[in-house]
């Protein structure tokens, strides 16, 4: 079974500095937990809009720029600049992380088709592969804060379909 969690509403943590979003995207690209295979420079890391390249240095910092120019273009701003989503595997489900790769640009193109920038990077620094997620909280077609009706039952439904379709060898776009 996978497991969503959206850390925000959660942990009840905010992101509600620059600087917040920029420890968070430090965080989601530490080459020490993206870097795949092991001993090459190709990173498991990704952004929608697809601007950042998994093997490109200083990804971060691009995504950083990229999510503060948005904070600037709509200074009447959330309390949170910044979503955080993490979506684990369990060991059953198995540990590749090229599929979880595959699964982040799904989830990344759910959320900017919705009007959020996102950046994500797969961990496979521990037992279980897992997926991190920050989300613009700003929707960059009109500068409204997050919003999604039933974000966490949209992502379950999607994601799972997408997983069974992805075992079955057939996988299928998600949104």
């Amino acid at each position: 079974m996978l497991i969503i969690k959206l850390v925000n509403e959660q942990n009840k943590c905010r992101y509600a500095f620059p600087k917040d979003v920029e420890n968070l995207l430090k965080y989601i690209s530490k080459p020490e937990a993206t870097r795949y295979p092991q001993g090459t420079g190709q990173y498991l890391i990704g952004m929608a809009p697809d601007i950042i390249s998994a093997d490109q240095p200083g990804a971060w910092e691009r995504a950083d720029k990229l999510f503060y120019n948005q904070i600037m273009l709509f200074p009447k701003h959330p309390s949170s600049l910044v979503m955080h989503r993490v979506i684990s595997f369990e060991a059953e489900e198995g540990q590749d992380p090229v599929m979880a790769f595959m699964l982040a640009k799904e989830v990344a193109a759910f959320y900017f088709n919705r009007g959020y920038i996102s950046f994500f990077g797969v961990h496979t620094d521990t037992d279980n592969v897992h997926i991190h997620i920050a989300v613009s909280a700003i929707n960059w077609w009109n500068g409204r804060k997050f919003f999604i009706y039933d974000e966490l039952g949209l992502l379950k439904k999607a994601i799972n379909c997408w997983y069974q379709n992805y075992i079955s060898g057939n996988p299928t776009p998600l949104f």
